[in-house]
């Protein structure tokens, strides 16, 4: 129903516009042809008056009495080098006070016949420009010729006439003048209008010397300007890669050729608005056709795509969609069911996902009760044998922070704050000390920031027990534990090292590739102590919060890692 009612309306559309188009572009045309000959006839007219300037003004330096009289003189090959520069000096005074009345004068030259130049530049001090051959120059008796001289990115104008004694009519030498292109351009550009948007002046030769697209000057015309039936056509425009029409205007006193052009597409400009304006009509029916249309298919096709739209985006993120039933039919009971299995979905998921999370915070807490009471053992007997000797303080305060101990070990928080975490490690160097004495020195570096922040539970006492046990213990002499805690970046870096017996590299290896077992769940048995640690970490921070592990042989222990800030 869209595409026959839609080619209906637009083949009556199409029919109008084409009509319309058809009449407004009749008339137009012939305005616009009669508008843009006037304009080719009054662009000519000011160049004729340019050209005219020029000429009037090299007649001026021809016809100079002291020009005339220096140039005899300077033609006696017998002058010599002064009577030959006061001759010069005379001529360019001449020249200076007739030929500099415009800017756009670039340079105005005399040559003698005995090749002796006098010369003024009003604007570059090299050398001037000559185009035309000295025989061209005396064969015209005269008569100016012109040219475009191109060099580098300069383009001028150059005229040369011979200058003719007043006397015996023969040639003195030979007058040169270079222009400024713009003196033309300008000329050219003012009358530019959209019924003329490209102008080309062509010599006798076919050589474009000016235009308002500097692209084209010094290029060959493409077409003879004599192939125009009534001074105007319509053709290929090859300079500027369009259809355009042509007006040719009337030859000029000094064999130039004005030549108006402007593009069809421009040209006709104006009648686009009659058009868009029927295609506006035409348009504006058969969107209401098609919006009246849809509206009765939409009652259909909505349900449909609403279904459609909610089964792309299911299980896409966390969106569970569901769809709206309006109606009892077939779609409707479609959507129900749909909604249906959404909805167990949904369920499905939720139950294995809080399963996930009971299993994990379970192996958590199971990991947190697996910490070594080994040297719960040891200072016990430490207490019995200290009671037995004598009666000291030490004692008491051991005993205390056993109590401390056990009390830090079977707290139920998975987190405490780092203070809290702190006061456990101490209360086990406490035992510790009276185990070993002097033999083992503990520094601390701890950030006071990080006292506030959150760690897991029994995190630190095990890796400082585990660089006691088997790295200061064994250390013949006394040795020293490093406690090293800072901030940086949302991180909290935890240092543990010891300058006890140490591992070798391949036994420090060997202990990686155990936690790595570990952390993939492929170790047969739960580990405790060290093990205990990474997997806690990997649980609760993922792989990038790991321990990682470095020892040499005699040289002792550094056990680091990083976990993310997290407060109470």
């Amino acid at each position: 129903m869209i595409i026959i009612f839609a080619v209906l309306l637009s083949l009556v559309g199409l029919f109008s516009s084409l009509l319309s188009i058809a009449i407004f572009r009749h008339g137009y045309g012939q305005i616009s042809w009669e508008y843009l000959g006037d304009v080719t006839r009054q662009t000519t007219n000011n160049l004729e008056n340019g050209i005219e300037f020029i000429e009037n003004q090299s007649m001026q330096i021809i016809t100079n009495s002291i020009i005339q009289k220096r140039l005899a003189q300077m033609n006696d090959k017998e002058l010599s080098s002064y009577e030959l520069q006061v001759c010069r000096t005379a001529i360019e005074k001449e020249l200076e006070t007739i030929g500099f009345i415009d800017q756009d004068i670039v340079s105005v030259s005399v040559m003698s016949l005995e090749g002796h130049e006098s010369a003024v530049k009003q604007i570059e001090p090299s050398g001037t420009l000559f185009v035309f051959d000295e025989g061209d120059i005396y064969l015209e008796n005269g008569t100016s010729l012109w040219n475009l001289a191109i060099v580098g990115n300069k383009r001028r104008i150059c005229m040369a006439r011979a200058i003719l004694s007043l006397c015996t009519m023969r040639p003195l030498g030979y007058l040169n003048i270079v222009y400024e292109n713009s003196f033309f351009g300008d000329i050219v550009r003012d009358n530019s209008t959209q019924f003329s948007s490209g102008a080309y002046i062509v010599d006798s030769q076919g050589t474009i010397v000016v235009t308002n697209y500097e692209e084209h000057l010094g290029k060959e015309f493409p077409f003879s300007l004599k192939g125009f039936d009534n001074n105007r056509g319509i053709c290929y425009d090859a300079l500027n890669d369009t259809k355009s029409f042509y007006y040719v205007g009337n030859q000029m006193q000094n064999g130039w050729t004005l030549v108006e052009t402007v593009s069809v597409k421009e040209f006709y400009k104006n009648s686009r608005t009659t058009t868009l304006f029927s295609l506006a009509v035409t348009g504006s029916l058969l969107a209401v056709g098609v919006v009246l249309v849809m509206m009765m298919t939409a009652h259909i096709t909505k349900p449909t795509q609403e279904l459609l739209k909610s089964m792309k985006t299911l299980g896409k993120g966390e969106d569970y969609p569901r769809v709206k039933v309006e109606s009892q039919d077939e779609i409707g009971q479609i959507g129900m069911e749909y909604n249906y299995m959404v909805d167990q979905l949904e369920t499905l998921i939720e139950k294995v996902y809080k399963m996930e999370i009971s299993q994990k915070q379970a192996e958590i807490e199971f990991l947190q009760m697996q910490i070594n009471p080994h040297f719960l053992y040891n200072a016990l007997d430490t207490i019995s044998w200290m009671a037995f000797s004598k009666n000291d303080m030490d004692i008491s305060e051991m005993t205390i922070a056993l109590a401390d101990l056990l009390r830090a070990t079977i707290k139920r928080e998975q987190f405490i704050t780092l203070h809290d975490e702190m006061k456990t490690v101490k209360d086990y160097l406490l035992i510790q000390k009276q185990r070993f004495g002097d033999k083992i020195l503990v520094v601390y570096d701890i950030d006071e920031r990080a006292s506030s922040y959150l760690v897991p539970n029994f995190i630190l006492q095990p890796l400082v027990e585990n660089a006691i046990i088997h790295g200061l213990e064994l250390k013949v002499g006394k040795g020293t534990l490093w406690i090293r805690i800072w901030l940086n970046d949302n991180q909290m870096y935890f240092d543990i090292s010891d300058d006890g017996v140490g591992m070798t590299q391949e036994e420090a290896r060997k202990l990686q590739e155990q936690l790595l077992d570990v952390g993939s769940g492929r170790a047969k048995e739960k580990s405790i102590g060290l093990k205990n640690v990474y997997r806690r970490l990997l649980l609760c921070y993922g792989e990038e919060s790991l321990l990682e592990i470095k020892s040499e042989k005699d040289s002792g222990t550094r056990i680091s890692f990083a976990i993310p800030l997290q407060l109470k």
